[in-house]
C-alpha cells in the first residue's frame, strides 16, 4: 500500500480508501472492509444517510473490531447542523448509530458558498462545535470540508487554516478543480477525492473510447485510478466498492508505483481530451436526489441520461434509448410520477439540470 500525509497533520492515509454509500448488504460491507484492511486501506468515509441510513451502522460494527487500524470520518450538512450545539448533537447521534466512541475526522458536508463558510467559522459555528467535540474526545483529529462550489469559496476555506482536508469531486473526466488540489496541497491541506471513476463512467468495460486506459486484462478503471495516484497533490481517492471483486481489481492500480510519474499523468490527460465521452458536470450516482416526494427515482434516470450522452448516439434516439433501460416499467408512466417540483435539483451537489433532462425525454415520448 502507498501512504501519504494528510496535509500538515502528518497523519498517514492509504491512497485508496473506503467509500460507503454503495453497499448492497451488511455482509458485503464487512467482507470488503475486512479485506481492505488486510491490504492496507485505512480511511473510511461515512455519513448517517448512506444506503437509506444503514451504512453507518454496518460500517461501525466492523470498524469496532479494527478500530486501531481505521481512520473513520463522518459528516453533517450545515443546514441540518448550523451551530455549535447542533453540530455536537449531530456528532453524538452519528456515533450512537455507528456504535463508536469517537470519529477520527468530521466533515462540513457540501460547503456551498462563502456566506455559509463565514457562518461555519463564526463564534458559534461548525468549527466551534467540532473543537468542543474534540475536547470531549468525540473527534480525535479535526475537521475537513467537502466541496461542490466555486474556486473562491474553496480558497477561502483553505486559507482559514481551520480545515485539515478538502474532499473534492475529481477524475480524469472531470478536472475542473485540478488547480484547487494543488492550492490546498501547497498550503498543507490534505485532498480527498470523491467520484474517482466519474460515478462508474470510467469503469465501462465496453467503451472503445477508453481503450487507452486498459492494460492487459485490466479494464479502464486501471488507468483512471493510476491517473489520480500519479498526482502527488492528492492524498487519497475514495472508492465506492460494491463487491469484493471490485476491491481486488482496484488494488492492481497500486502496482509499479515508480511509473506513476507526472509525465504519465499528463499523457493520460491529453489522451482523455481526445476521447468522445461526456464532459463537464454529469451524474455521479451519489443518490442525494433519490428521495423524490412523488416516488420517481431521479438517480436512476440521470445515470441513464449520462450514459446516453457518453455513448455519442444520435440525440433523436434519446427517448428510445432511455426507454430501453426501463424494461421493468413503462417509461411514460414512470415519468408521470415526476411533478417537476424541483426537489431533486435542490439536493444535487453537481447542480445538474435534472428537470430539463426529464422534460427532454417527455418531449421525445410525446412525439412517438
Amino acid at each position: 500500500m502507498i501512504y501519504r500525509s494528510l496535509g500538515k497533520s502528518g497523519i498517514k492515509i492509504s491512497v485508496l480508501s473506503f467509500g460507503t454509500m454503495r453497499w448492497k448488504s451488511e455482509e458485503d460491507c464487512h467482507a470488503i472492509i475486512a479485506r481492505g484492511i488486510e491490504s492496507g486501506l485505512n480511511y473510511l468515509d461515512t455519513s448517517t444517510g448512506y444506503v437509506e441510513g444503514k451504512s453507518l451502522g454496518w460500517c461501525g460494527s466492523i470498524a469496532r473490531k479494527h478500530r486501531d487500524k481505521l481512520l473513520v470520518s463522518s459528516k453533517s450538512n450545515w443546514a441540518a447542523a448550523p451551530d455549535a450545539d447542533a453540530v455536537q448533537r449531530s456528532i453524538e447521534g452519528a456515533l450512537k448509530k455507528a456504535g463508536l466512541d469517537y470519529f477520527d475526522f468530521y466533515q462540513l458536508w457540501g460547503l456551498p458558498n462563502q456566506e455559509i463558510l463565514k457562518s461555519a467559522l463564526g463564534k458559534n459555528g461548525t468549527v466551534a462545535g467540532v473543537r468542543q467535540a474534540q475536547k470531549r474526545g468525540l473527534i480525535k483529529h479535526g475537521l475537513g470540508f467537502t466541496f461542490h462550489a466555486d474556486a473562491a469559496t474553496f480558497r477561502a476555506a483553505v486559507d482559514s487554516g481551520e480545515f485539515l482536508s478538502a474532499t473534492v469531486s475529481y477524475s480524469l473526466l472531470n478536472r475542473r478543480d485540478e488547480l484547487l488540489l494543488d492550492y490546498a496541497a501547497a498550503r498543507g491541506v490534505g485532498t480527498i477525492i470523491m467520484n474517482p471513476l466519474a460515478g462508474g463512467l470510467l469503469g465501462k468495460k465496453d467503451d472503445a473510447a477508453l481503450e487507452f486506459l486498459r492494460q492487459g486484462d485490466k479494464g479502464p478503471w486501471y488507468g483512471a485510478l493510476r491517473f489520480l495516484l500519479a498526482n502527488k497533490s492528492i492524498t487519497t481517492a475514495i472508492v465506492g466498492f460494491v463487491t469484493l471483486a471490485d476491491l481486488e481489481q482496484d488494488l492492481h492500480a497500486l502496482e509499479n508505483p515508480r511509473s506513476l510519474t507526472e509525465k504519465y499523468r499528463k499523457s493520460l490527460g491529453l489522451r482523455m481530451a481526445g476521447a468522445k465521452l461526456a464532459d463537464g458536470k454529469f451524474c455521479t450516482g451519489c443518490g442525494y436526489c433519490h428521495e423524490c416526494p412523488h416516488g420517481f427515482d431521479p438517480t436512476r434516470f440521470m445515470q441513464m441520461f449520462r450514459d446516453f450522452t457518453a455513448s455519442g448516439a444520435d440525440p433523436e434516439q434519446l427517448g428510445h434509448w432511455i426507454g430501453s433501460q426501463y424494461l421493468d416499467v413503462a417509461l411514460a408512466e414512470e415519468l408521470k410520477k415526476c411533478w417537476e417540483c424541483g426537489a431533486c435539483e435542490k439536493t444535487c451537489p453537481q447542480k445538474l439540470g435534472i428537470l430539463d433532462a426529464i422534460r427532454r425525454v417527455k418531449a421525445h415520448l410525446a412525439r412517438v
